[in-house]
């Protein structure tokens, strides 16, 4: 059971990403902007250390990200979030290793720890 998130159906992580941030930066659109989201380094590597940088997002005074498994319940990371600017974010993020060849990650944003609607997922291979 995931506390206070989303229920989960198997299409959320047997569908084919729309963006693949293995491979590239995404964006996506949100309250009529495109947010650019970026993962570094490429490719995406479990117990690493990870840059996540959120660009034109929106200014949010207590912005919060939890990120948790889709296809495994890992439990959720929730890493502090820096301002860079009015719109702009910027995190390090560590992931756990699995056990599955294949892990969807979900990230939410969150603002004073309400769900803001924005979302994106993400996978992390062996």
């Amino acid at each position: 059971v995931i506390k206070d998130s989303q229920k989960i159906t198997k299409t959320d992580f047997s569908t084919p990403l729309t963006c693949d941030l293995n491979v590239k930066d995404c964006t996506y659109s949100f309250n009529n902007k495109k947010v650019l989201i970026s993962l570094n380094p490429k490719p995406l590597q479990s117990l690493d250390v990870t840059n996540l940088k959120i660009v034109n997002l929106g200014n949010y005074n207590n912005l919060g990200i939890k990120i948790y498994g889709l296809n495994m319940y890992m439990g959720e990371i929730k890493p502090k979030i820096h301002r860079l600017n009015s719109t702009d974010y910027e995190s390090k993020i560590v992931l756990a290793a699995c056990v599955l060849d294949t892990m969807r990650f979900r990230v939410e944003f969150m603002d004073n720890n309400k769900p803001i609607g924005f979302y994106f997922d993400f996978e992390l291979k062996k």
